[in-house]
């Protein structure tokens, strides 16, 4: 048999191991949700057209003025779209003829046929199906 105190050893062992693991893993579930945070941040500030910050109501409307004034160009603007490209350029031809609604009946269609599978068998007679999970 074994001695209590080497018994109450190895609880006090498990638990501090226990306690370790749970310290851990609170500190990894708080790094990752900080380091969500300070990805979506990034990309934030780094997506155009959006910021981390409010900009105060003077600064909204000069930004507003400075878009308003034709002809100036900025090299933060967004550039305009190319027009669709044509059938042709993407290399797409028109068929040589008009497909037809009649199947062409100079070739025999043959569909092997296949009995219907048998259904399983079940070596009780519950009469029942088999459940998942059931008792």
């Amino acid at each position: 048999m074994t001695d209590p105190p080497y018994q109450s050893r190895a609880v006090l062992a498990r638990d501090a191991a226990l306690a370790r693991v749970s310290r851990t893993r609170r500190w990894v579930i708080a790094a990752a949700a900080a380091l969500t945070a300070g990805f979506a941040a990034l990309v934030s500030a780094v997506a155009p057209g959006k910021t981390l910050t409010s900009k105060s109501p003077g600064l909204a409307s000069a930004a507003t003025a400075t878009r308003s004034t034709p002809g100036s160009t900025r090299s933060s603007a967004i550039p305009a779209m190319p027009p669709p490209a044509k059938a042709g350029d993407l290399g797409l031809q028109a068929p040589g003829q008009a497909p037809s609604s009649v199947p062409d009946q100079s070739q025999p269609q043959s569909i092997p046929s296949q009995p219907p599978p048998a259904p399983p068998s079940s070596s009780s007679g519950g009469g029942g199906g088999v459940v998942s999970g059931g008792s």
